[in-house]
């Protein structure tokens, strides 16, 4: 039998600990994503009547805001929808142009870009439209455009932070190969997607019951930023990745 060479064992036991470490890598991201798009998504709908991220919604809310003539709410959802298709196309040109991705530099503009948002006061009449209200959804828009653009893959497995029918399919579907084939590689892909779905609920239930109960402090800093102090925690969230130590894969095996 052929034996491989101490030195080519051990390298090859190394790309093998990297790739590991990689995908650990994604998978972390993926599921701090979806706990981030579960509170902008809950905070967009209570606070503005607009998805922050689930844009599916947004067309129907288009839709239905055409029909019942509800022009204020109309141009309020087309804002937003309109600017994440614009930040995809920026998010497309800025990686065309520094020919590699680089998603810690995205990530670092969406910060930057939440900051923004978190600094903007409450609308204070949700069904009606405001300067308030356009700029809160371009800023939803434009971050919601480049954590999609450039958060879609833990190893080689794709998957949205927003958008949980796709993510309930691919469960399904490796929750079926697993029967069918009985490999075990598909047990950690399931907990990741099972996870993704379970930290969207969260962060949907965890914002929900924030702005839903939030006591009326009489104050007037809490009447235009209450609601903005729930950003804080997918800012949080957002550094946290930002300062997570990407593994270093470029090493090869020849």
């Amino acid at each position: 039998m052929h034996q491989f060479h101490p030195t080519l064992k051990v390298r090859v036991q190394g790309v093998k600990m990297k790739i590991k470490s990689q995908f650990h890598y994604e998978a972390t991201m993926a599921i701090l994503l979806s706990f981030v798009g579960g509170i902008f998504d809950i905070y967009g709908l209570y606070n503005l009547n607009i998805y922050a991220m689930l844009h599916t919604g947004n067309v129907i809310k288009l839709s239905t805001f055409l029909i019942d003539g509800n022009m204020e709410m109309f141009i309020a959802t087309l804002t937003i929808v309109a600017t994440f298709a614009l930040g995809i196309l920026v998010a497309n040109l800025y990686e065309y142009k520094r020919k590699v991705g680089n998603k810690k530099e995205l990530l670092m503009i969406t910060i930057l870009l939440l900051v923004v948002t978190a600094l903007i006061p409450n609308d204070q009449d949700p069904g009606v439209l405001s300067p308030i209200k356009i700029l809160a959804g371009a800023m939803f828009g434009l971050e919601g455009a480049f954590l999609v653009h450039s958060f879609v893959r833990f190893g080689e497995y794709t998957y949205s932070a927003t958008t949980m029918t796709a993510n309930i399919n691919r469960l399904m579907t490796n929750i079926f190969d697993r029967i069918v084939t009985k490999e075990k590689k598909h047990n950690k892909v399931i907990a990741i997607y099972l996870s993704i779905f379970l930290f969207f609920s969260l962060g949907v239930t965890f914002g929900y019951i924030y702005m839903k109960f939030l006591p009326d402090f009489n104050n007037a800093f809490m009447d235009l930023y209450g609601y903005n102090l729930l950003l804080l925690l997918p800012l949080a969230c957002l550094i946290h990745l930002l300062l997570l130590k990407e593994p270093d894969n470029k090493e090869t095996l020849e």
